[in-house]
Parts: C-alpha cells; structure tokens; sequence
C-alpha cells in the first residue's frame, strides 16, 4: 500500500530512533504558523548533552535538541517542592547536541549536519511501498488506573473554589492523571496518535527507555528575530465530527460549538487572566515598553476539540539568554494559574502525583532562535517498567462548575486515548 509522504517520513525517521540512545522528533502537520520556522525537524544521539540550562547557548552553532520537565519550577523557585510519586523518570531538564540532526524548514529549505542529509537521502532513495508501521494498537489492551476518583476530583475543585474566595490565588490550573501496565510499541503508536490527533507541536522524544508521545496544540515560548512570543491556550469546547448521520447538522453543531468557546464571559475571563501573567513574564526578559498582544482569544481547531489562544510578544533583550528566558517564564501560565508561585504551592497539596514530564516543555536551540511546546495531550511510557501514563487538567475560577470542569478532562484525554479505540 502506499503510504502518504508524510507518514512515510516519519516512519522512518522512527526506525532511526530505535538504534539511538536520544532522539527527539518536531512535527508541525503542515499548520498555519507565522512564528514557526521548521516543518519538521529531528536530531538522534548524544555528540554533547547537559542539564544545565547555562551551558545552552542561544546563539549556539549546532543545535541542541531537549526538554524541561514541570518540577524544573523547583529549581526556578527553590520554595516549591515535589513530593509525591512521579509519572516518569525523565530527567529534570536534559538538553543534548545530536550526533545527526536535519529539518525541513517552511520555505521547503532542508538543513543539518552531513550525516543527517546523508540519511535523509536514504529516505528519500527508499522504496515507500516497502515500509509500513501496520499493527493495529487495538491488540493493546489499555486498563487505566486513576489516580484521581472522579467524587474526588468534584471535592478538589470545591476546595480550590474556597481557595480562591478566601484570596490565596485566583485561578489554578488542576491536573489528574492515569497509569496502566502496558508493553506497548512506542514508535507505532507515536505513529497512529499523529495521524487520529495531528497537531502543530507534536513531538516525540526517546531518551534511554523514557518515551514521551506529544499531540501537543500550545507552544511555550519561542524565539526568532529578537521576538520572543508565547501563544498560552485557556478554553476548551469539544468538536462535534461529521461523520455517519446528518452532516449538515453535525456542522450547524460543531460551529454552535466553535461560538459558544468565542462567546464564553467565563473562558475569556481565564485567557485574559493567563495572558496578563505571560505578558508580566515576557516583561522581565524584554525591552521596555515592547510586550504587546497582537491576537486575543482567538479560537482554533483541532482534531477533538477547540481551544482559545492568544499571542502575546516582545523584543528580546541582548542580554537575554536561554536561562534567563526559561526562569523568567517557567512553568508556563497555562499550566499553572495564578499568581504562580502561590497556585503552585497550593497544587502540590492538592494534585496526588508529580507531574514530571506533563506540563514541562521540548524543543530546541539554535543560532539565536527556540522554539518549545507546552506538553500537554500526550502518553508518557517508561521501556523498563512497562508503564503508560496520561494526564490532563483545566483551568478552575470561582465561576468553574465541577461537573463541566470533569467533563473538559475527559474531552482533552479523548484527543490521545482514541488512538486504542
């Protein structure tokens, strides 16, 4: 069967990673993006690697490729601690120049070092109708675990509404999570969550027997230009699909859904509130006078569901470097709530597991340019243990309804666990 070009692609820069130690794969779906500069890019093995954020030059010559996990914030604000179990065992931050690294940029430009376009030209020399990723991930039988009971899920958004009544924070960000025992492909089923979910900042990341699968819609902050922008997402509504039934009805109902997002005092109020945070954090980084919102709540599409987002941007200060960029924007607002250290205090108490990789960031570095996502929608599966983990969360205001706040969770999670359906 032939497969189309961009599936095949990845495949094969799959097979690549089962023979790396590290890998870390950028797919953008062929989305819209004025901030983006790469359709696709991918780096394998370690030639360096650091999980020092100081040793990660902006204007480095060679790319690094990594990730920052969530509980990084106890690093950035030595206060916070993690104390409960973690979903993986990434490393808190790992950041690595790789052996072999190419990308396609958007203007159909290719780059990397000569053993990437060397194994690109294999690729590219290679007969498509000989490589397939078939199995079908219906053969794993999923069992997911809560780690959070729904009646207590509703206990916890009362308690964070009193929080919220009583001053400690105005709006946190509350996540749940599942766990399953599972010996699952993880390169198949990166494969079948790319095409059922496709999203903009998809990634996948091999490091050692750690993997992260990411169908990731929201980036964190990127650079290019001198212009550091960051796109955080509140607001969720769920997609009504056509498919089998009255499609012109099924439309009329997805479009009610798209205007009942835009229309939303209670989702709106949440972006607003996130982008007021992201725009105090770029503040910290940025020229003076330079941070602007150049789009407010706009509402976008995905495979599941629509999301809220806006774009807030500034002009980078030359004395800006990575770290500087990272500690005065990590964990990013959406993830969080605010204020942020108070909310994150409060989440620790709240929230039965650390988040680990969930909620952190991955991208790279290069030449004065970064682009990282915001973890979110994805599987986390440990190859020692054999354990798969998800989570997901939204965000909780005085006006948050339990009941619908529960519902949200379920919506997002849909987006990855319909790829075992």
């Amino acid at each position: 069967m032939h497969r189309d070009t961009d599936t095949y692609l990845l495949e094969c820069l799959l097979e690549e990673a089962k023979n790396s130690s590290f890998c870390a794969l950028f797919f953008s779906n062929n989305f819209d993006d004025r901030y983006g500069r790469w359709q696709w890019l991918a780096g394998f093995g370690m030639a360096a690697e650091t999980g020092d954020l100081q040793q990660v030059d902006l204007h480095s010559e060679s790319p690094w490729f990594g990730y920052i996990s969530y509980d990084y914030k106890n690093t950035v604000e030595p206060i916070l601690k993690s104390d409960s179990a973690y979903l993986s065992q990434f490393a808190p931050t790992k950041f690595v120049k790789p052996q072999l690294w190419v990308g396609l940029d958007r203007s159909n430009q290719v780059h990397g070092n000569a053993e990437g376009l060397s194994l690109l030209r294999q690729i590219e020399a290679r007969n498509i109708d000989h490589h397939e990723f078939t199995a079908p991930l219906t053969e794993y039988k999923i069992q997911w675990r809560p780690l959070t009971q729904r009646e207590e899920y509703l206990s916890q958004i009362a308690e964070i509404k009193q929080h919220i009544v009583e001053g400690d924070f105005y709006e946190m960000n509350h996540c749940i999570a599942y766990t399953a025992d599972a010996q699952i492909d993880p390169y198949l089923t990166f494969v079948a969550l790319n095409r059922k979910a496709p999203a903009p900042f998809a990634s996948f990341v091999k490091d050692q027997d750690q993997f992260l699968l990411c169908a990731s819609p929201e980036r964190y902050v990127s650079v290019r230009n001198q212009t550091v922008i960051s796109q955080p997402i509140k607001g969720t509504r769920k997609r009504i699909r056509v498919g089998l039934g009255d499609a012109e009805l099924q439309a009329r109902e997805d479009a009610a859904s798209v205007a009942s997002l835009r229309n939303s005092p209670k989702d709106r109020a949440e972006n607003v509130m996130i982008v007021d945070l992201v725009r105090n954090d770029l503040s910290r980084i940025c020229d003076s006078g330079t941070v602007t919102v150049p789009e407010l709540c706009g509402v976008y599409s995905y495979s599941h569901v629509h999301q809220m987002i806006s774009t807030v941007e500034g002009r980078l200060s030359n004395t800006a470097g990575f770290r500087d960029i990272v500690h005065a924007t990590f964990p990013m607002g959406s993830m969080t709530g605010a204020p942020k250290i108070a909310v994150m205090q409060h989440s620790e108490q709240l929230e039965n597991f650390s988040r680990g990789l969930y909620s952190g960031a991955v991208g790279y570095v290069w030449q004065g340019a970064m682009d990282f996502n915001v973890v979110i929608r994805s599987l986390v599966y440990d190859g020692q243990s054999q354990r798969l983990s998800y989570a997901v969360g939204g965000a909780i205001t005085i006006d948050s309804d339990a009941e619908e706040e529960y519902q949200e969770c379920c919506d997002k999670a849909a987006t990855v666990l319909s790829i075992f359906e």
